[in-house]
């Protein structure tokens, strides 16, 4: 069965919560005080800069954004697409629909409108499809966090990721898309990932990449039409 999109349902995507970024955070706070109406949420992933069941160091870290999204979750329905930052989320959300790399891209409606749906990477080389198995790999990632002694491989990883600067043009990326836009079969495909936000028409497709609120502070609409939102906060 297919997933039913909803009107005025909101799309968001690459937040990459951490201590430095929380628009993640804020956002999540503006739905809790009906600041921001929503009945449908679309996590499009990468929303924490990492995360993943097995490594409870992670965990803590964002247990403050954790929550409130368990929180929210009893209210509104809320659908995540697990990205390349964080995976093997299920006993973390108990309540969202979560849909692992393996089960996407995800076909749905929308006003008798055919939709897939992916976090944005998919269709890449064998090596990058290994890796994300490797990464995903639960008995190996237990491990990792039994032999990570006063979590000194997590602080390690957490430093590098604070350090990484991800906001950025792809120039070509009207081109990069183009290359795998064929592997879908709907008329609508809708991935996050890039950080791009673009609207493009390739022949019969409609390509919607979900900006990141991190990098544009957007998030997307869909009602009849996909309309980029700025997110204004009085926090």
């Amino acid at each position: 069965m297919s997933l039913k999109l909803i009107n005025d349902c909101i799309f968001i995507a690459d937040t990459h919560f951490n201590e430095k970024n929380t628009i993640f955070y804020t956002f999540l706070q503006e739905l809790k005080a009906k600041r921001l109406l929503c009945k449908q949420l679309i996590l499009m992933g990468d929303m924490f800069d990492f995360l993943t069941f097995q490594t409870k160091y992670f965990i803590k870290k964002n247990q403050k954004a954790i929550d409130l999204l368990n929180d929210l979750s009893k209210d509104i329905e809320i659908i995540y697409f697990e990205g390349n930052h964080d995976y093997n989320l299920k006993k973390i959300f108990p309540l969202i629909k979560i849909y692992e790399r393996q089960a996407q891209p995800v076909l749905a409606e929308y006003k008798n409108k055919s939709i897939s749906l992916s976090h944005g990477d998919m269709y890449v080389d064998n090596f990058y499809n290994i890796y994300c198995s490797v990464i995903r790999n639960k008995t190996l990632l237990a491990l990792l966090n039994i032999l990570d002694i006063n979590d000194v491989l997590s602080k390690k990883i957490y430093t590098s990721l604070m350090a990484k600067s991800i906001c950025r043009k792809i120039p070509n990326f009207k081109e990069i898309i183009q290359k795998k836009i064929d592997c879908y079969d709907t008329s609508i495909v809708i991935e996050g990932h890039y950080h791009q936000g673009d609207f493009i028409t390739y022949d019969k497709t409609f390509y919607v990449n979900i900006p990141s609120l991190l990098c544009s502070n957007e998030y997307v609409i869909l009602n009849d039409t996909f309309k980029k939102i700025t997110l204004r906060t009085k926090i």
